[in-house]
């Protein structure tokens, strides 16, 4: 029995070991180190310094690098026993050339990109991204447009930030469990919330909720305005179970509950507000987690910290998964589903196939916990719950399969 178990285990050792060699040589393994570049914005809006300081509810506060960090910590004895290590570089990007950003993702031999990048900068990448000598597998970490995950796909794009329908379907799933299906609709003036109105209202729409009334407001001290900024004003009839405002600034939903004409949930930009993550989570290892975050980075962990920390916990399970696999194997192998990451939410996240959004469970929140999860309870699907948020297969406008 012990000579057959030893003939075994230097049979396994043996092959092992012919595995580096092939790697070495050029064949289908690959090289032990595994290039990973971070990729931020030069003076992005996202992250100027007064709006780190307000911390509206599901914007950043702060840079995604200590998430990463993170992940790779707590991931560096994984990564040893599976012969694989991942050197992570940071590239600040000013822009302006995307040939230039192209030339020192090539120079670097990067494998894996993780960006932090605005919409308009990363569909300017994708625009020219056949032009590396080597595709990475690249994961949008922040940018939450669905315009990312739908027409203007991309093959080689994953994303762990939550789409906003995913968001949107996340709170108006809660809505509708607790029977609240009459709302009263505050929508901001900026062009972004304008862009978001349709994502909104597709989701309302898929849970049978009515707009009583739709309202746009402004932040203004002008007189002439004083009812488009008056929170009692705004919200003050017809009869509505809730009042759901959408402001991506943040500033006017801030001021909203506790402020309404009549005592009604304030929901969406503040309030209870869909997220990813949530310092206050208190299960499936969370709390481990966050404190782990919040002595690398000196501040609670948020839904843009999470997005970058579980992208890093995806390369690091796909080393495992598949030691041997090759770059566009393990895009294969993520895009597709097959690879199960524990994202601490409970149960496992995978990406989908059709536009390579990460399906993962989302919280309603507000400032001192989490109120629920998302999917609500009672929410079906006839493959997987968690496809209930966001954009299904049946309705994906991504063409890249």
């Amino acid at each position: 029995m012990i000579k057959k178990y030893l003939a075994h285990r230097l049979q396994g050792l043996a092959l092992a070991a012919l595995g580096v060699l092939a790697g070495a040589s050029g064949g289908t393994a690959q090289a032990a180190t595994w290039q990973a570049l971070l990729v931020t914005a030069r003076d992005d809006p996202r992250h100027e310094r007064l709006r780190h300081e307000k911390a509206y509810p599901g914007h950043p506060t702060g840079g995604v690098r200590a998430a990463l960090d993170v992940a790779l910590d707590e991931s560096r004895a994984n990564l040893e026993a599976s012969g694989h290590q991942v050197k992570l570089d940071a590239l600040e990007w000013d822009g302006t050339s995307v040939a230039a950003l192209l030339a020192d993702i090539n120079r670097r031999g990067t494998q894996h990109l993780l960006l932090d990048l605005p919409l308009d900068q990363q569909q300017a990448l994708m625009a020219q991204f056949a032009q590396l000598k080597t595709r990475p597998v690249v994961f949008n970490l922040s940018e939450s447009a669905d315009a990312l995950r739908a027409s203007a796909c991309h093959p080689h794009w994953l994303h762990t930030a939550p789409s906003q329908r995913m968001l949107a379907d996340a709170w108006a799933q809660w809505l509708a469990s607790r029977g609240w299906r009459d709302v009263l609709w505050l929508v901001g003036p900026t062009p972004a919330d304008q862009a978001l109105r349709p994502v909104w209202a597709a989701a309302l729409k898929r849970q049978g909720i009515k707009v009583k009334a739709e309202r746009g407001f402004v932040l203004s001290g002008d007189p002439r305005q004083r009812d488009q900024a008056n929170p009692r004003l705004l919200t003050a009839e017809p009869a509505h179970d809730a009042v759901l405002v959408l402001d991506t600034e943040g500033e006017f939903a801030r001021t909203l509950p506790y402020a309404t004409a009549l005592p009604r949930p304030v929901v969406g930009a503040a309030g209870l507000v869909p997220l990813a993550w949530h310092p206050r989570w208190d299960r499936y290892g969370a709390p481990q987690l966050n404190r782990r975050f919040a002595k690398r980075a000196s501040r609670p962990m948020t839904g843009h910290d999470w997005a970058a920390w579980v992208a890093m916990k995806a390369i690091v399970t796909v080393l495992e998964d598949r030691p041997q696999a090759n770059l566009a194997q393990q895009l294969a192998a993520l895009r597709s589903g097959q690879v199960a990451v524990d994202g601490f939410k409970g149960g496992t996240v995978s990406f989908r196939p059709w536009d390579g959004q990460l399906r993962q469970p989302l919280f309603l929140a507000h400032g001192d916990g989490v109120a629920a999860q998302a999917p609500a309870d009672g929410a079906m699907h006839p493959r997987d719950v968690l496809d209930t948020l966001g954009v299904d297969e049946r309705e994906s406008l991504c063409k890249t399969r």
